[in-house]
């Protein structure tokens, strides 16, 4: 925390989350069994307010951008795309086939990555595989993902084919040379080209933006948001902040000198302040943990059917998400799967029937709290209902409401009709307001995850590793350290 910054746009805070993509995660149990695991799934209890939801991954990327999460087991051979996408819709519906929650209605699939347009004309399987689960129908959100530099048009096509109701893309930043720092091409013309593809076949087209990254400006920024929310054919965008916490490599590119450094933290804030000021400006609505969309552009069934929590965790403690391919977390009352993140290795295990989970990361614990540390990322708060559910079960400690109560007196959070939202701050605090409202064993996950990534950074930044992309797969830290 840089000192002179100690309370940061005048809150208790002095910086802003150093990581935002396992609030869900749990300490790691060398001791638990793929047994005791697939029993707490399998008699995972379905609640009154229970939904389901899908995330779908596809490890494949032609691109080793230095801030993602996922590059650590993101492979750029495709010749394993075949038998990835018949192996993807058996553990499709090996899952579906094991979860309580068969036969409901499915709220949303995210189908992400990776890159899915690199699974080429396979799409098609994967996507047919989803629209005959039982429970998809007419309400279900279906989104897809893909890469400006490799998306073509029959991809897009299978897409339209099947009913698609939202696409995504990366752009992260309009900057020439902030592009470069993140191995992005830099050039936008495959923006253009995809945008002209596209053409209006899809309700919702959503482009990701990245603040705090090395090289930006506070005027870079507004400039990234200005340029697209004026151009046609983008009707919902993703404003994500930059958290090295989960991408050691970036850290090491940074320490060794190879890219600029993060903006300061003043600034870093500003960013976020002048992005969510924009959107709501420009009266663009929020519909996702990070995501707004133009309600001039998007017609009222569009906005309800978009679930707002992009499939990467669950939103509340009834809710069942379950994870197919590497990577992908499945999270239901009472348990926490994790698949193995090497593609190869998650191929073996799935065509020989067995259960393609690395099991130190898996859990079997019942966050019974977790709408009240998920609610800044829901776009419509925490409802009262909920809110009165957890407190009637004890689910929440003393420590845990006197924070909340104490966001609110500092003006982060606001209490209307006794559930609770975020005001602008809080939004621009969101990853913080998530860990405050963990429990105190829980916000040590957090931390220990970050200070690992940091450590991670320096191994590679001081020569004793090489691998900068490898080193963001920590299940391969796990292995080692047995």
């Amino acid at each position: 925390m840089d000192a002179h910054y100690a309370s940061l746009l005048g809150t208790r805070y002095g910086g802003l989350a150093s990581n935002t993509i396992d609030y869900w995660m749990l300490p790691d149990d060398p001791t638990m069994t793929a047994e005791a695991v697939l029993a707490a799934f399998e008699g995972a209890p379905v609640l009154p307010a229970a939904t389901l939801s899908l995330y779908v991954h596809v490890p494949f990327c032609a691109q080793r951008c230095r801030f993602c999460a996922f590059s650590g087991g993101n492979s750029p051979d495709t010749t394993l795309a075949d038998r990835y996408a018949t192996l993807l819709v058996a553990q499709l519906h090996d899952l579906m086939r094991r979860c309580p929650m068969q036969g409901h209605p499915i709220r949303a699939v995210n189908i992400g990555g990776g890159s899915p347009d690199l699974l080429g004309p396979r799409i098609g399987k994967v996507l047919a595989a989803v629209r005959g689960l039982p429970g998809f129908g007419a309400d279900t959100e279906f989104a897809v993902e893909f890469t400006l530099s490799t998306v073509r048009p029959p991809f897009l096509d299978a897409l339209a084919e099947h009913g698609v109701t939202k696409v995504s893309f990366g752009v992260q930043s309009t900057d020439r040379d902030v592009r470069g720092y993140m191995r992005q091409p830099r050039s936008l013309e495959h923006l253009d080209r995809a945008l002209a593809w596209m053409d209006g076949r899809f309700p919702i087209v959503n482009a990701d933006l990245i603040t705090g990254m090395p090289g930006q400006s506070l005027a870079s920024v507004e400039e990234d948001l200005e340029r697209l929310m004026a151009t046609p054919g983008i009707n919902a965008i993703s404003s994500y902040l930059l958290t090295p916490g989960a991408a050691p490599s970036l850290l090491a590119a940074t320490a060794a000198g190879k890219i600029p450094p993060q903006p300061d933290t003043l600034t870093q804030a500003l960013m976020r302040l002048a992005t969510i000021g924009g959107f709501r400006r420009a009266r663009w609505v929020r519909r996702g943990t990070n995501t707004y969309v133009d309600p001039t552009r998007v017609g009222e069934r569009e906005l309800s059917r978009m679930a707002g929590h992009e499939c990467i965790g669950a939103s509340h403690y009834e809710a069942f998400l379950l994870g197919v391919g590497p990577q992908a977390v499945t999270s239901v009352p009472g348990a926490r799967i994790e698949n193995v993140v090497d593609v190869a290795a998650w191929c073996d295990l799935v065509e020989q029937g067995a259960l393609p989970w690395f099991t130190p990361k898996c859990a079997t614990v019942h966050q019974r709290d977790m709408a009240l540390w998920t609610f800044p990322l829901r776009w419509e708060g925490l409802p009262a209902a909920r809110m009165a559910d957890m407190i009637a079960a004890g689910a929440c400690t003393d420590a845990q409401l006197a924070t909340l109560a104490a966001l609110e007196l500092e003006g982060l959070v606001h209490a209307r009709g006794g559930g609770y939202t975020l005001s602008l701050l809080g939004e621009v605090f969101m990853g913080q307001l998530v860990r405050d409202l963990k429990g105190e064993s829980s916000r040590r996950v957090i931390d220990d995850y970050i200070a690992e990534g940091r450590a991670l950074a320096a191994s590679v930044a001081q020569g004793r590793a090489t691998d900068e992309y490898r080193i963001n797969d920590r299940q391969r830290l796990v292995v080692h350290d047995d």
